[in-house]
């Protein structure tokens, strides 16, 4: 290769493997990396459609490629996409792979086949594999690699749970016995201190699955912001920015109006882009439209069924099918939440409308997991209607709006 330098601010969280790369190569990647970042889907896969063919077998392309049609919920594309690159790891000579990204690529197909056909068993195996790979491994020498395994690792679970009944289930990284914090936490706070912010970041999410409260919620998104500090190669600003907006969001859900209000400004001045710029933020747009719909919502002011139908509308537009698939679901729920006044003057049409609508989406998609879920819980639900005159329990909510690879948020 004629030049390894990298960019002056990188994004993405693979370094190790960017030795396999081209600057011009890197360069690409980057942007594609970047337009996911800001859910500028339909822009970042243009670019990976773009690549050389010499380069889409590169690991760090591959995994980052898959990652992107995981995150728009294209679930079907993205096992394709990483089992052609399974197969081109597999055909390198003996030890000229990369043993970690097969491992890692291995894991992501796993559960992208239990999302797609319902199977568990490689989900099962990717699990024990990478806790054997990872368990001996102490936080301090993890590399970025094996920081995206941990993900992974962590998000195999929630599907065999549904899928398989309650897998058993060891931390990793291993901590001692009476440590108050999980592995998970210790890993994000040593990337962290060693200034892997962009690591730390992709962490975030599923560790806030892990945590008991709130408050350890917003003490962890703290603690990343906080880290935030010059000089870094790092993305600082869109950093912040990816932090505020959680924070926003989570007040929002707890009708902290105030605190709602300081971080969507945060978040609004760390992510607006020039209009003269390449990037847009629909990052930025759906967040912020999602945030005020929960705001109400804790506010006890709604929203309704439309509401929630013309936010998933405009996911659909720009390409965003998680959250488009989350706002149908919260749709459906307000039509038949015993909760809901609204579900009351719902006709039964109109509900199975719904339900069809998202049943579809989930088709389109690949995702046989997400489908199954749901009819079975309308199914339950409509039962319990039926026999005791009441509405849906909120149990759709929880699978119908589970983001990619769940809490795998990009």
């Amino acid at each position: 290769m004629e030049d390894t330098s990298y960019p002056e601010t990188v994004y993405g969280s693979l370094l190790s493997l960017y030795h396999e790369l081209d600057l011009s190569t890197i360069l690409l990647l980057e942007k594609a990396i970047v337009q996911r970042n800001l859910r500028n889907y339909f822009e970042s896969l243009a670019i990976f459609d773009a690549f050389p063919i010499s380069a889409t077998v590169k690991a760090a392309v591959v995994l980052e490629h898959t990652w992107t049609l995981i995150a728009q919920y294209r679930f079907r594309e993205a096992r394709c996409v990483a089992g052609r690159g399974l197969s081109a790891f597999r055909s390198k000579p003996v030890g000229t792979g990369d043993h970690g990204a097969t491992i890692l690529l291995r894991a992501l197909l796993a559960g992208l086949d239990t999302l797609i056909d319902g199977s568990t068993g490689k989900c099962f195996e990717s699990m024990q594999e990478i806790y054997s790979w990872l368990s001996v491994v102490p936080a301090t020498d993890f590399t970025d690699v094996q920081v995206w395994a941990v993900n992974v690792y962590y998000y195999l679970p929630t599907l065999l749970r549904t899928a398989a009944g309650s897998p058993h289930f060891r931390d990793v990284p291993s901590v001692p016995a009476n440590s108050p914090s999980s592995g998970i936490s210790l890993l994000r706070k040593h990337l962290q201190g060693a200034g892997r912010l962009n690591e730390a970041l992709f962490l975030l999410d599923t560790e806030m699955a892990l945590l008991p409260n709130k408050d350890a919620e917003i003490e962890a998104m703290e603690s990343v912001r906080s880290s935030c500090v010059e000089p870094s190669t790092q993305p600082l600003t869109y950093i912040e920015g990816c932090v505020a907006l959680k924070l926003a969001l989570m007040y929002a859900e707890l009708g902290d109006d105030e605190g709602y209000r300081e971080e969507m400004f945060n978040a609004a001045a760390a992510l607006s882009v020039p209009n003269d710029s390449e990037f847009s933020s629909n990052l930025l747009r759906t967040d912020t439209w999602l945030a005020r719909l929960e705001l109400a919502r804790a506010g006890g002011e709604g929203p309704g069924a439309e509401a929630w139908e013309g936010f998933a509308g405009y996911a659909a537009k720009v390409g965003d099918y998680r959250i488009e698939a989350k706002a149908l679901t919260e749709a459906l729920e307000s039509m038949i939440s015993p909760d809901s006044e609204e579900a009351e003057d719902v006709s039964p049409e109109n509900r199975e409308r719904l339900r069809e609508r998202l049943d579809n989406l989930y088709s389109r998609l690949g995702s046989s997991f997400h489908r199954s879920v749901t009819r079975r819980r309308v199914s339950d639900q409509r039962d319990e209607r039926q026999s005791q005159g009441e509405g849906l329990s909120n149990g759709v909510v929880m699978y119908g709006g589970q983001s990619a690879l769940s809490s795998l948020q990009v």
